[in-house]
């Protein structure tokens, strides 16, 4: 089963207008890991995502400042758009899938809440989640640090969300 995760609901086809991280050119993407298509049910503006498959195989996702999954998904529906099929599909690197034509979609499943929804996922133990309080003091600095320091480079969007969840967390 292949994933697409999202905060837009209704659709039947997703789009090849994502720009691909291996060719440059426009697909639209997939992935066979429910988890990672969690976190992708967020608002696009957001483009924040602290997550990546370990050693143990698992997706793990890392909490860059206080309360970040809560305060990302908490009370947020969301949509996976699941297709069964792989055919037209071209598997890129670890679990992610991309199509370079639109890709009808074979169901939705819709999400009440993002949030529970991950912390269900945590309790089966599909994912594993690093909670903020429980990352090194010296890491949770050196990660704020780094969005200062880059913050120029942001688009607007970003500058504001990083400005919001990091400056207090800032030298």
């Amino acid at each position: 089963m292949l994933y697409h995760g999202s905060n837009v609901g209704g659709l039947h086809v997703i789009k090849a207008n994502a720009k691909s991280h291996v060719t440059g050119e426009c697909v639209a993407y997939f992935t066979e890991d429910r988890c990672y298509a969690l976190v992708c049910c967020r608002d696009r503006e957001e483009n924040f995502v602290t997550m990546g498959i370990r050693e143990d195989g698992k997706q793990h996702y890392f909490e860059r400042f206080p309360n970040q999954l809560k305060i990302l998904y908490e009370g947020k529906c969301g949509y996976l758009y699941l297709r069964s099929s792989i055919d037209g599909m071209i598997k890129t690197k670890g679990h992610t899938w991309e199509s370079k034509s639109d890709v009808w979609i074979d169901r939705c499943e819709v999400i009440q809440d993002v949030y529970l929804e991950i912390l269900r996922e945590e309790k089966n133990g599909n994912i594993v989640i690093h909670r903020y309080s429980e990352i090194e003091a010296a890491e949770q600095k050196m990660h704020a640090n780094y969005i200062k320091e880059h913050l120029e480079e942001s688009t607007e969007n970003m500058k504001h969300f990083y400005i919001t969840h990091f400056s207090s967390l800032w030298d």
